[in-house]
Formats: C-alpha cells, structure tokens, sequence
C-alpha cells in the first residue's frame, strides 16, 4: 500500500513538474512576444521617421527667385502695379512711340556699363531670338511653368531647348530700342502660365509662393 502511494505521490510530483515546465514556457513566451511587438512597433516609427525626413527633402528642394543680376545693380524702372502711389506708378511707365505703357518686368542698370546676365531659376531655354525691338530676348521655363524672360541681352551664351542652372552667366546686358531711354540694361519678366508677376516681391521667396 505503501509502495502504491509513494508510486502515486511520485507521478503527481512528475505531473506539477511538468505543468511548472510548461507554464514556465508559456510565461517566457509571453514574454517574447511583448518584446517583439515592441520591436515591431519601434521599426514602423523609424520607418516613419525616415519617410518624414525624406519629405522635408524633398522641400527643401524648391528653388528661390534669385535676382538675373550680381549685387550692386539697381532697379531704374519698376514693375507697373495699380495699387502702387503715384510717384512709382510714374516710374513705372514705357513711353514708346509716343505712348506710355505700363511696365511687365523691372529693369535694371549699372550706369551704362554692361553687366553679367544671370538665370534667376533652373529649367529649359524655351525661347531664344534676335528681336529688332527688344534686342536678344532669352526664355527660362521650369517644370511648374515658371518662366523668366530677359531682355535687352546684347550676347546670348545659351542655346534653344537646353537645361541651364541657377546662377548661369546666360548673356549680357545691352541697348534695345523699346527702352531706348534706358541705354544698356536688362528688362527682366516674371509669368506663370500666362499670368504676369512683379518680379520684385517675389525674388528671395520659393518659387512655390507665385501662385
């Protein structure tokens, strides 16, 4: 009887050792699944985090409106604007054959000497001529459809059709016979689309604020 018990106590010991046994993996693999799932969430933050920061990249990306002139050369005549004063508003004007017109870009002037000419954006030369009017007229269009136009170019050192960067000498200045007035200078326009812009407020800003 004895024997029987002790027979009976010794598989009940074997039984909870083996219950302890298997709870004890079940409480281990609890664990490691908590972990895990931290894990997993940690990497879909860092995932997330690096997606932001490509993002703010590709921000970062936006060109400013730089000015198609070195520092130093001046504004002689301003984009005509109704909501200027009276007195800008004068400055503002073209007079040609005998008309005054209002003004579509700014002007600028370096006391008749001629000056480097600078691309204010990156994109393609859309437009390259010869005109007998406006003299070497050069067309930079983005792929927003940004375009600056200079004129008034008595050398051109780009071609039609062609990429150019910010900041790259695209001619110089020169005399044409619209602005006669002006001598050598550069008429400088700003348009998105076939919408005209002041080119004055909007250079130093990202090219996405004209809108």
């Amino acid at each position: 009887m004895k024997k029987r018990s002790f027979h009976y106590k010794k598989i009940l010991g074997i039984s909870l050792a083996l219950a302890l046994f298997l709870g004890g993996i079940g409480i281990v693999q609890n664990i490691l699944d908590e972990h895990t799932q931290n894990f997993e969430d940690e990497t879909v933050v860092k995932v997330d985090e690096n997606q932001t920061k490509e993002n703010k990249t590709e921000e970062k990306k936006v060109e400013t409106l730089k000015s198609p002139v070195k520092d130093g050369i001046g504004i002689v005549r301003y984009y005509y604007d109704k909501d200027d004063d009276a007195t800008k508003q004068e400055q503002s004007l073209i007079l040609f054959e005998d008309v005054y017109r209002p003004n579509q870009g700014i002007d600028y002037a370096n006391k008749n000497e001629k000056f480097d000419v600078l691309a204010a954006i990156s994109g393609t030369v859309t437009k390259k001529t010869n005109d007998p009017v406006l003299g070497w007229v050069i067309t930079i269009t983005n792929s927003d459809n940004i375009s600056t136009t200079y004129e008034s170019l008595s050398e051109v050192s780009v071609e039609l059709n062609k990429e150019v960067k910010q900041g790259d000498v695209i001619g110089k200045s020169g005399e044409n016979v619209y602005e006669a007035d002006l001598k050598n200078h550069l008429h400088f326009i700003l348009q998105k689309e076939d919408q005209l812009y002041n080119p004055e407020k909007f250079i130093g800003q990202t090219l996405d604020m004209i809108k």
